[in-house]
């Protein structure tokens, strides 16, 4: 159930949010993008002619090739992120590199995906993945309800927009799990037709990316991202206004 990789990959984000120019034609992948971080390069090339999308970093010292790669996104703190079939890299502003490397591993079903009905009366679907060791883009369909509405990462155009949605827990009735879900694109656009509203409950189909970050002291942090891809189910809630195109 892994997500499979497209064959072109979307750089529209890092070209918005970075300047870049172009790179010299490479022999294997072709034309790309060069991105600057500090004196760290990130030639991004995301159509090679016989090879799937890769991340070419080149720092002071070595370099860093990155294949099967997934996503590319700029982050808050003004780096790179890469996303790819198992694992993950990470660009800080000013040119640190973090990689994490995770072999395929099994994953079960966490419940048989039956419709229940919570202490609530609301009912909900329950069929998040139970993945060992750090999930990469591993699809999963989880029901749950809107923290709050949507709304945009950051002041730019075409941000991506985020929502956090709490997941009913069966074994925790009052401590629902808290999903951090983006939409980019065309989910992005598809979201915001919707014009969900906080206590709002949906189904979704996300790409859920975990990745561990190396801090100054040797201390690892884990960061959780999912990847909007489509809203299969809506449930309003009763006293929620909408706005409509006429108005």
């Amino acid at each position: 159930m892994a997500q499979e990789i497209n064959k072109s990959l979307d750089t529209s984000e890092l070209q918005t949010a970075y300047p870049h120019e172009a790179t010299p034609t490479h022999e294997r992948f072709g034309e790309g993008e060069r991105y600057t971080f500090g004196s760290t390069l990130a030639d991004v090339y995301s159509n090679p002619p016989e090879l799937t999308p890769v991340v070419y970093v080149r720092m002071v010292k070595g370099y860093l090739a990155v294949g099967d790669v997934l996503h590319v996104l700029p982050t808050d703190a003004g780096g790179l992120h890469v996303d790819h079939a198992h694992g993950a890299c990470e660009i800080s502003k000013t040119g640190d590199v973090a990689s994490v490397y995770t072999p395929p591993s099994a994953f079960r079903l966490s419940q048989d995906g039956e419709t229940r009905t919570d202490v609530f009366g609301r009912s909900y679907t329950q069929t998040s993945l139970d993945v060992e060791g750090t999930p990469e883009g591993v699809r999963v369909m989880i029901y749950g309800t809107l923290e709050a509405a949507p709304k945009a990462v950051n002041a730019k155009r075409g941000s991506p927009l985020q929502f956090f949605l709490l997941e009913y827990d069966p074994t925790q009735p009052l401590e629902p799990i808290r999903h951090d879900v983006w939409a980019r694109s065309k989910a992005r656009d598809s979201l915001q037709g919707l014009k969900l509203k906080k206590g709002d409950s949906i189904e979704a189909v996300l790409y859920r990316h975990t990745w561990e970050v190396e801090l100054q002291g040797g201390e690892k942090e884990t960061h959780t991202r999912h990847n909007l891809s489509t809203i299969t189910k809506v449930e309003r809630i009763g006293n929620a206004k909408r706005k409509t195109p006429e108005q």
